[in-house]
């Protein structure tokens, strides 16, 4: 498909659909600008067209958050959005260079174990909420000798497929921030700052019993790990990172 865009009040073009977003990658083209082709009625600001999503976005590698490609600013390979913008160039005042990795604040052992707690308390409830009307917690309800096993085997069964449903769910689908993240203004992300996938939630659910297989050595990695990684991070190349 080609593409036709204004530029200093007069037609420019054709170019290609990559092309288009290489011009906007470089602030020839803005979201302002007004583009067209073949096939459409009339001439349109070029974020429509993004919106329409058949323009490239990428992340911001400060805060994170997805942006199209022209409401960031290109530093070498790091994409950044105008509100970090400012941070990110003092930072290249002080010596930083165009191709260090993301500026990423990340999240140390502490507030990431208050977190913890919250959705701790959450699935708690949630968890006797479901097992206790059964008659499946024996604190709460005698069991008759011999079915101990059965009646708690089951209740943690229901526990374990609740917590991998809850932090699977929030970490894909909820911007990567289960409530106690939501409350500390973290989320989980990839290296790049994009969502972790369905695969590496699942994988760092069960990192966690690796943690405290290590007696919780591996969460406490997060307390001297240069970028924050708990031992579940490092296997599934993800981060943990402040939004505010």
């Amino acid at each position: 498909m080609e593409w036709f865009y204004a530029h200093n009040g007069q037609q420019a073009g054709p170019v290609s659909e990559t092309d288009l977003e290489e011009l906007a990658r470089t602030g020839v083209v803005t979201a302002d600008t007004l583009v067209w082709h073949a096939g459409m009625s009339e001439w349109q600001a070029y974020r429509t067209i993004q919106q329409g999503g058949s323009v490239e976005t990428k992340y911001c590698n400060s805060c994170g958050n997805q942006f199209p490609v022209s409401e960031l600013a290109m530093f070498g390979e790091s994409a950044v959005c105008m509100t970090c913008k400012p941070g990110y160039v003092q930072r290249l005042r002080q010596g930083m260079t165009s191709t260090a990795p993301p500026l990423f604040r990340y999240a140390g052992f502490w507030i990431r174990f208050c977190a913890y707690v919250i959705d701790a308390i959450i699935l708690g409830a949630v968890r006797y909420a479901i097992t206790i009307p059964l008659g499946l917690e024996y604190f709460f309800r005698p069991i008759r000798p011999g079915f101990q096993f059965a009646y708690l085997g089951t209740a943690a069964v229901i526990g374990y497929a609740l917590n991998l449903a809850y932090v699977v769910y929030f970490w894909t689908q909820q911007g990567g921030a289960t409530p106690g993240k939501m409350a500390f203004g973290l989320k989980v992300v990839r290296p790049d700052g994009g969502p972790i996938s369905v695969g590496q939630a699942v994988g760092r659910y069960f990192g966690y019993i690796l943690d405290g297989i290590t007696i919780g050595i591996g969460f406490m990695m997060a307390g001297w790990d240069d970028e924050k990684r708990g031992l579940h991070d490092r296997i599934c190349d993800t981060r943990v990172i402040r939004t505010r």
